[in-house]
């Protein structure tokens, strides 16, 4: 069992939103199908006993698919969010309204999905009201409803040993930590034993403590003394993961104290896998690349206009950067600085609330349109959609003396948007860089055409909440 996987994808956080999504699902076809038979009883006046919705006309999925985009943008699926709020309640509103309005896009190209507008509009309170009557259940009622994970860890190092905060920190409570073994044992007449902070053996926990899953040392492995019963475990239904993958599951992050090169070896591979996923990767790249051209280059000039009459100098920037294998690849970008604070051959890292950035470069900055001009690069095949940032050559050659496996993050092209970019702020300092190399490392381990699905539409709900830096 891959932890990644089942935490990205059927994980207890991602049952819990599919949840959710199904509950929404319902609310929506239900106020459609309600809306369809008023149309046909009042407008149509079919007899109410024959004024049946089924089977729903087309046009009412192409209506639910778009309200489900829209929630997912407006951040809806987010666990954390508290519906009994005023806000929280009008942002759920504006979702669907935005909803309605990618309908109504989808239709004015699709007219056979059309619903007519006494539907759309009798449908849209509707689905407000259901919607937040829905989530005001699930939030007090549903979101707790399973029996906690109780998992019992065997670390060697206080990053590890980090694993019982993180466990005892998740909002969802869906693991509990039911204990906490060093591995470092006695050894006696009765052999080699582990012993936790009151005294107890590891066979003694994991039977009294009903442990679901066993978490041990990436570094040091599985005390060989304990192999055979780890294996009973196992097949006994308790997951047995190593710390580095466990922690990754739980943080987004692979932390380099937990792994060594036996791990690299085990756990990671070449991003994602065969020739063909990199060739459809490849197809996705120009497909998406040339469309967000064509959406995008409108709006070119007045953004190039803006950035000149912000500060002088040229509207576009190009710097060499490393792409796939360390090559050289010169990239473009909107200037979002002053021209004088770049000189050649520097390579200061971007800061927060930089006195750099231009008052227009902020802007681009937070919706990343500053990042437009890569697209060419993408469509040329230097860059890719989803990858890692690229670098300039001077800190990745700092860089790569100071953390270990550093050239790992080369194995893949870089792209626009990336988990790193997602989940962590720029890195200020080497320091930082250190902690964003582990994001880089989970998503090279996760790699794949799904999990850059899902990145490109965590990106689309930055770009409208203008969460970028």
């Amino acid at each position: 069992m891959n932890i990644h996987r089942e935490s990205l994808w059927t994980g207890s956080k991602r049952r819990r939103q599919l949840t959710l999504l199904l509950g929404d699902s319902i609310v929506l076809l239900g106020t459609a199908a309600i809306a369809v038979f008023l149309r046909k009883a009042v407008f149509e006046e079919v007899p109410w006993r024959s004024a049946t919705p089924w089977p729903l006309p087309s046009g009412a999925y192409a209506l639910w698919f778009s309200y489900l985009v829209a929630l997912y943008v407006f951040d809806q699926y987010n666990l954390k969010r508290d519906i009994r709020t005023r806000a929280a309640a009008i942002v759920l509103a504006l979702a669907c309204f935005a909803g309605l309005m990618l309908t109504t896009t989808i239709t004015f190209f699709l007219r056979d999905l059309q619903l007519g507008r006494f539907v759309t509009v009798i449908q849209l309170p509707m689905a407000i009201i259901g919607l937040y009557l829905w989530r005001l259940i699930f939030f007090s009622r549903l979101l707790r409803f399973a029996r906690p994970h109780r998992v019992l860890l065997v670390v060697a190092n206080p990053v590890e040993r980090g694993i019982e905060l993180e466990v005892r920190d998740r909002p969802l409570g869906d693991y509990t930590v039911a204990g906490v073994f060093m591995a470092v044992g006695t050894s006696g007449n009765s052999g080699y034993q582990l012993l936790d902070e009151k005294g107890r053996t590891l066979e003694q926990v994991v039977t009294s403590e009903a442990v679901d899953t066993l978490v041990f040392s990436a570094r040091s492995g599985f005390p060989p003394e304990y192999l055979e019963k780890a294996i009973d475990w196992k097949f006994d239904g308790i997951n047995v993961f190593d710390a580095a993958n466990f922690y990754g599951a739980m943080t987004g992050r692979v932390p380099i104290e937990t792994i060594d090169a036996r791990w690299v070896l085990d756990h990671l591979s070449q991003p994602y896998g065969s020739a063909v996923v990199w060739r459809l990767k490849r197809v996705v790249d120009i497909v998406l690349g040339l469309l967000l051209l064509l959406i995008s280059l409108p709006f070119w000039p007045f953004l190039m206009i803006a950035i000149r009459l912000d500060s002088p100098g040229p509207a576009i920037f190009r710097q060499e950067r490393l792409g796939l294998r360390q090559k050289p690849i010169v990239i473009a970008k909107f200037r979002s600085m002053f021209v004088t604070f770049e000189e050649e051959g520097e390579a200061a890292y971007a800061q927060k609330e930089d006195p750099r950035v231009t008052r227009v470069g902020r802007f681009l900055r937070k919706t990343r349109l500053d990042e437009l001009p890569q697209l060419w690069n993408v469509v040329r095949g230097e860059l890719s959609i989803v990858g890692l940032r690229p670098i300039r050559k001077i800190n990745a050659d700092r860089l790569g003396t100071q953390i270990p496996f550093y050239h790992l993050r080369f194995s893949m092209k870089p792209g626009m948007t990336g988990w790193p970019q997602i989940q962590y702020h720029y890195a200020d300092d080497d320091e930082s860089h250190v902690r964003k190399f582990e994001y880089e490392l989970y998503h090279i381990q996760n790699a794949s055409i799904a999990f850059d699905l899902y990145l490109i539409l965590k990106t689309v709900q930055q770009f409208f909440f203008g969460r970028g830096q």
